[in-house]
């Protein structure tokens, strides 16, 4: 009985090795190495025969938080890259080696530096659109190739696992031409910052526009506010979206810029979703604490011209002039705070911290808070920049009415003291130089 265990036993195991390896051998023909191989060939003819090279829609960041960028690339069998870029401008081309390996899969690496390709690697921040200097855009220059066709190749950073998408770029138009254009584009956004987006059962999102990013107002189930960011990529009409925009039920996975829609223009979307993204605008005030506005002195009351005179004049006596100044949010190790920002000639960019209070639609009070750096507060006690700031609110708090010349777009806005209607002054969006002298 024993033996003919034994035998059954010894069949079945021989049976089911004999099973598997036929079934790996009628699946998987050849090696892992060999298949690798061979998809690499396969890339190595695909890659050369676009006729006018590959556009491709790259996200560097593992969180893609930069945003989008158009970059052209254009290969020939001798593994010769050529490439163009929104980043680096339509009059930049640089041309390098790369090579195809295998490495946990198929992968392409530019491994020869690109001036243009390596702009998304390079840990430096020239340009300002990265995390600052020592972390750049935090991009790839070698990439998993996850499928490729000739129509479609996708890829894989890994370092960041961000996806790029690659298509034939069309004959009809040149690299330079396409970057014009969403320069265009890109330019026709940025006017555009607040949008309200309202789903088919009424639902109302409150949007931004943040650079390369749509920024979404969402709500805890304690009510308490957050914001989730949706990268996108500029296109010739409008920009499409990393991942879809949830919305409710609705998803939106890119937008059409159409500015002759309505009184001021609307975002409709790629796909079916039903809504459309209108521009929505903040109250006066809101817009005051969100933009930087300059003075003058010619634009303050009498009142306020003859303390800025104070000051003028022990500026002068010490070779000293003031270059800008303004008041808006200002950034630093110690946080963000409501500040009035000036520039010298000799210390350069100081601020002095407010405290503010918004007041309605078209009201705030401010009170200097007695923050701001060591250059600012020498300024304040040594060269009466108390005086400066007194029309604003010194050592007492002050509350303004405000107005403008134009309350969806302003340009200017004046602050009226309530309490003192000698104590008025109007400050500017664009930026001002040397306002003791205008």
């Amino acid at each position: 009985m024993k033996k003919t265990i034994y035998i059954l036993t010894a069949l079945l195991v021989s049976f089911i090795t004999y099973s598997c390896t036929s079934l790996s051998e009628t699946l998987f023909e050849g090696s892992s190495s060999e298949r690798i191989d061979a998809e690499l060939s396969r890339v190595r003819e695909i890659l050369p025969n676009v006729p006018n090279g590959w556009l491709v829609e790259y996200f560097p960041g593992a969180s893609q938080q930069y945003g989008g960028y158009n970059l052209f690339l254009s290969f020939t069998p001798g593994q010769e890259v050529t490439a163009m870029s929104e980043a680096t401008g339509n009059t930049k081309i640089a041309k390098s080696t790369f090579s195809l390996k295998q490495s946990g899969g198929p992968v392409i690496s530019f491994d020869t530096y690109n001036e243009v390709i390596h702009y998304f690697s390079d840990p430096s921040d020239p340009s300002g659109t990265g995390g600052g200097n020592g972390f750049g855009l935090e991009g790839d220059f070698e990439f998993l190739i996850l499928s490729a066709t000739e129509d479609e190749i996708r890829l894989k950073g890994r370092k960041t696992g961000s996806i790029a998408v690659m298509t034939p770029f069309s004959p009809a138009m040149q690299w330079g031409e396409y970057i014009d254009a969403i320069t265009v584009k890109r330019n026709e956004m940025s006017d555009y910052y607040r949008l309200k987006y309202t789903t088919e059962d009424e639902q109302v999102f409150e949007t931004r526009l943040n650079k390369k990013n749509l920024e979404v107002y969402r709500y805890d189930d304690e009510g308490a506010k957050y914001s989730e960011y949706y990268p996108f990529i500029v296109t010739m009409t409008g920009c499409h979206f990393y991942r879809p925009v949830v919305l409710g039920s609705e998803e939106v996975e890119g937008l059409i810029l159409v500015s002759d829609m309505g009184e001021d223009g609307a975002f409709v979307p790629t796909n079916e979703a039903p809504g459309m993204f209108v521009p929505s605008y903040p109250l006066l005030n809101e817009y005051l604490i969100t933009k930087n506005w300059f003075f003058k002195q010619s634009a303050l009351s009498p009142y306020g011209q003859r303390l800025w005179d104070i000051a003028e004049s022990k500026m002068k006596a010490a070779g000293d002039n003031v270059v800008s100044c303004n008041i808006g949010m200002h950034t630093n190790i110690d946080g963000t705070n409501y500040s009035f920002t000036f520039m010298t000639k000799k210390k350069g960019f100081c601020f002095l911290t407010f405290n503010y209070e918004l007041i309605g639609a078209d009201g705030i009070s401010l009170k200097f808070s007695e923050g701001g750096d060591i250059d600012a507060k020498e300024y304040y006690t040594d060269y009466s920049f108390n005086a400066v700031i007194d029309p604003l609110g010194n050592e007492k708090k002050r509350t303004f009415t405000l107005t403008a010349d134009n309350e969806k777009d302003p340009s200017w806005i004046k602050f009226t003291d309530t309490d003192d209607p000698d104590n008025w002054f109007t400050v500017y969006r664009n930026i001002i130089y040397n306002p003791f002298d205008n």
